[in-house]
C-alpha cells in the first residue's frame, strides 16, 4: 500500500472519530438526555399517590410551592395529580422530596403544553361528567333558590347539594347517574356550591338558606311524586333505597 495513502488514512481517522462523536452528541441533545432538572418556563404534570382527602390539594400545592423555580401549582385530589408552572429551572428530585416529606409519593411526571381540565385552577362540578342525556338540571351555583319551584310532577325529585372539591359528591353523582338510567321516574336538581375550598363554598347564600343545620355535603333532599319529602341526609345509597321502598309501596297500593 502506498505510503501517501497510509498517511492520508491515519490523518483522517481522528477527524472521522471527532465528527462521529459530534454527531452522536447532537443526536443525544435532540432526543433530550435525561436530567433531574426541568427546563424553565415549562408546565409539568405530576401523578401523585396518596391524594385521598379534600385538604390534600392544598397541602400538596403548599409543599411544591416551596421549591425554587415553581411559579404556580394547581392540584386536584379528585384526579390525584398536580400541574406545575415553572419560572426558572427547578429540580424534579426536589419535588419528589417535598412530596415525600408531606406524606405523598410522586409516581410519574411529564412535560405538557397546558394543564388538563380540572387542573387549570377550576375544579369540575360533580355532575359535569355525568349529566349528559339525563334529567339533571343545575338550579343554583350558590345563589338562593326556591326548591319548591323545581319539583317535577309525577316524578321523584332529588335536590343534590354538592361542591367541586368534595370527592363523595363526585361519587354520588356517578351513583345517581347509574340509578337514573334504570329509573325513568326520577329527576335530579343540582345545587352546586361553587368554590375551590370548603370555606368558599359555605359562604354561598344558598347555604344559609337551606343548609344551616347540615354538617356537610353531599346533602340530599328527596321528594316523592306528590311532593312529600321522604328523605333528607348525606347517604346516596340510603336515598336510593328509600325511593325503591316508596315505589314498591305505591305500586302495591294501586293494586
Amino acid at each position: 500500500m502506498p505510503l501517501a495513502f497510509l498517511t492520508a488514512r491515519h490523518s483522517l481517522e481522528p477527524m472521522l472519530r471527532s465528527s462521529l462523536w459530534s454527531l452522536l452528541c447532537a443526536l443525544l441533545l435532540a432526543l433530550g438526555a435525561p436530567s433531574a432538572a426541568a427546563d424553565k418556563g415549562q408546565r409539568y404534570l405530576l401523578d401523585i399517590d396518596g391524594m385521598t382527602c379534600t385538604s390534600c390539594s392544598t397541602t400538596i400545592s403548599e409543599a411544591l410551592m416551596t421549591i425554587k423555580g415553581v411559579a404556580a401549582v394547581n392540584a386536584s385530589h379528585l384526579q390525584g395529580r398536580a400541574c406545575i408552572q415553572t419560572e426558572g429551572r427547578f429540580d424534579l428530585e426536589a419535588a419528589q422530596a417535598a412530596l415525600k416529606l408531606a406524606g405523598y409519593v410522586l409516581k410519574a411526571e411529564q412535560a405538557v403544553e397546558s394543564c388538563p381540565e380540572g387542573l387549570g385552577g377550576n375544579l369540575p362540578a360533580p355532575w359535569d361528567a355525568h349529566s349528559k342525556g339525563l334529567p339533571v338540571k343545575t338550579i343554583s351555583t350558590g345563589e338562593e333558590v326556591e326548591l319548591d319551584q323545581h319539583l317535577a310532577a309525577e316524578s321523584y325529585t332529588i335536590f343534590d347539594f354538592g361542591a367541586p372539591w368534595c370527592a363523595p359528591c363526585h361519587d354520588a353523582a356517578q351513583a345517581l347517574s347509574d340509578y337514573l338510567r334504570k329509573h325513568r321516574d326520577v329527576v335530579v336538581r343540582v345545587i352546586d356550591l361553587s368554590g375551590e375550598t370548603p370555606e368558599d363554598s359555605y359562604q354561598q347564600p344558598v347555604v344559609a338558606q337551606h343548609l344551616q343545620y347540615v354538617t356537610g355535603v353531599p346533602w340530599f333532599i328527596v321528594h316523592a311524586p306528590k311532593g312529600r319529602i321522604i328523605y333528607r341526609g348525606m347517604e346516596v345509597k340510603r336515598a336510593m333505597a328509600v325511593m325503591d321502598k316508596h315505589r314498591k309501596r305505591a305500586a302495591k297500593a294501586r293494586q
